[in-house]
């Protein structure tokens, strides 16, 4: 009894083969399956915004009252919050469409990992024919 090919298999739960898409506990049938593509959700920046804002009013407020340890607390929040702002990442999200309608079984801030998952399906689906 021959096995079927897997075009991808990960140490998550993830294994595509020409037939099925197994994603944890979750299982689609390749051949429901009538749309793959790779979707993104931006980053969420606005609580570090919030955080440089704050430090932002913090060091305006302690700059016209001449306090030096104000100042200070000023600049290391506005910091902190501008380095929360730039260290955020898009999520990337599998979208697969059947007959039944979409569903995002995976999600990622890696889009190589997603883009791989993608590949691996689109590949299952020209296998299968």
């Amino acid at each position: 009894m021959a096995t079927e090919p897997t075009f991808y298999s990960d140490e998550q739960g993830v294994r595509i083969t020409p037939t099925r898409a197994i994603f944890g506990s979750t299982t689609y049938a390749m051949a429901n399956i009538t749309s793959i593509k790779r979707d993104v959700h931006p980053a969420d920046r606005k609580p570090g915004v919030i955080i440089a804002v704050l430090g932002l009013i913090i060091l305006l407020a302690c700059v016209s009252f001449d306090s030096s340890t104000g100042v200070i607390a000023g600049v290391v929040v506005l910091g902190l919050g501008i380095l929360i702002a730039a260290m955020a990442k898009p999520t990337y999200f599998l979208k697969i469409t059947s007959a039944s309608g979409e569903a995002e079984p995976i999600s990622s801030r890696d889009k190589q990992y997603v883009d791989s998952i993608v590949t691996a399906m689109n590949e299952a689906l020209i296998r299968r024919g």
